[in-house]
């Protein structure tokens, strides 16, 4: 994932996600099936991470066992446990997940931007789509 977060960081690409649409069409079953396994790993150990370092890890502890965190590779399902527990928390926590998993994948992150979860988890994903397709 960093050969691919240094070719976003060191071209001119403004908004990735607009400049790979067409990727996941172009890539086999297979590389499309490999890129997904490789997001959703990176996305819920970012997820577990983020969550750990902004709640504690007993907190991280107790959602986990309760299976709150099992939804975290669905953006629309972990929003609203994320919602139900926290509140407008929710949001908080859902930027502190997009801009750790940006920074591992390479991507600018504009905390000035309107932000949007779901979006942003595409992007993220474009990006280990394009990376499958590279290799």
């Amino acid at each position: 994932m960093m050969q691919m977060s240094m070719r976003v960081s060191d071209s001119s690409w403004t908004n990735p996600r607009d400049n790979f649409e067409s990727v996941p069409k172009s890539l086999s079953p297979d590389q499309r099936f490999a890129a997904e396994r490789a997001f959703s790993s990176v996305l819920v150990n970012t997820v577990r991470e983020a969550v750990g370092d902004a709640l504690g890890r007993n907190v991280l502890e107790i959602l986990t066992s309760k299976g709150l965190l099992d939804a975290s590779n669905n953006s629309k399902e972990f929003d609203s446990k994320l919602r139900s527990l926290f509140g407008n928390g929710a949001a908080v926590l859902e930027r502190i997940v997009v801009k750790d998993l940006n920074r591992k994948l390479g991507i600018p992150y504009d905390s000035d931007a309107r932000f949007d979860y779901e979006k942003s988890l595409e992007t993220a994903k474009e990006v280990c789509f394009v990376e499958s397709r590279l290799k």
